[in-house]
């Protein structure tokens, strides 16, 4: 498994996980008076949503550096969720999906920031939203 990716910028430090719905049927569908059923037309496939949920992490000096680090970071991928950018979206297990935008990249929780090796530490759960355009 590996961190998942949209427009080549890592999405999460660790933990990732991430849920592709399955692309939606474009169907028009009809009764008609006096017929039992239902009158359907095909019109292929729209997009799919892929959740994601992971853990962001910054290691620095200082816990105010560890924090003040980790929302760059934040920062850095909430910019990406702009509806505009067209990227492909790699997940955990390796698979593409092109043509996705991403729709929201957000905190799930609080920033915690601990000591680790002689440093800090600072995490924050993350959940981001992107919508395949084309599956």
């Amino acid at each position: 498994m590996s961190n998942p990716t949209f427009n080549s910028v890592t999405l999460c430090s660790s933990a990732a996980a991430d849920a592709p719905a399955s692309p939606k049927p474009r169907l028009y569908i009809e009764t008609l008076p006096g017929v039992d059923g239902e009158y359907v037309q095909a019109h292929g496939h729209a997009g799919r949503q892929i959740q994601v949920r992971g853990v962001l992490a910054c290691q620095a000096a200082t816990a105010a550096l560890a924090q003040q680090g980790l929302k760059v970071l934040l920062r850095a991928r909430q910019a990406l969720a702009d509806g505009v950018t067209v990227s492909t979206y790699v997940g955990v297990d390796g698979a593409s999906y092109a043509n996705c935008v991403m729709l929201s990249y957000q905190a799930a929780g609080g920033v915690s920031v601990s000591p680790s090796r002689g440093s800090y530490r600072a995490v924050v759960r993350i959940e981001a939203v992107l919508r395949q355009l084309t599956p």
